[in-house]
């Protein structure tokens, strides 16, 4: 019987503990959450931004080096117009240096959508404008591994 699951998922025990990253992708900004198989709920854990792509990337390192994760899972936009063409490449290659640099499976996940979302749910909490810019990358995370988790 074909799983739905993503491929690297398949590896592990049912019913076991697994540390998941999720990341939020931007040329800017990257959001970062962690969560685990067992409970299934993700939480924020940083917003990285850096000069270069080598400050976020020891951002990174830091991170999984604390955290320990055995799956990262990077959000990709499944709607492929023109405009997100750029950004599917960048992401892609971001992809690309996780699995190179941490030696970890990196598994994409849907993530259209999970943006506006996150800034719906800053908005409820009254929080707007220049406040949700550092909150709503780390969000926009948490709503990709929850997708993962869904998925």
């Amino acid at each position: 019987m074909e799983s739905d699951l993503p491929n690297s998922v398949l590896r592990f025990q049912p019913g076991s503990n697994i540390c998941v990253m999720a990341f939020d992708f931007g040329e800017t900004r990257i959001g970062v959450a962690v969560g685990n198989t067992l409970l299934k709920i993700p939480h924020p854990l940083s917003t990285i931004t850096g000069h270069n792509k080598f400050d976020k990337f020891a951002k990174i390192a830091k991170l999984i080096a604390t955290w320990q994760p055995s799956l990262l899972v990077v959000g990709m936009p499944t709607n492929l117009d023109n405009d997100k063409q750029l950004l599917i490449n960048s992401i892609t290659r971001f992809r690309n240096r996780l699995q190179h640099n941490f030696k970890l499976p990196v598994d994409f996940i849907n993530e259209d959508y999970t943006s506006s979302t996150a800034g719906a749910q800053l908005l409820e909490q009254g929080i707007n404008g220049v406040k949700q810019k550092h909150k709503l990358d780390g969000l926009a995370a948490c709503a990709i591994l929850q997708a993962f988790f869904r998925d």
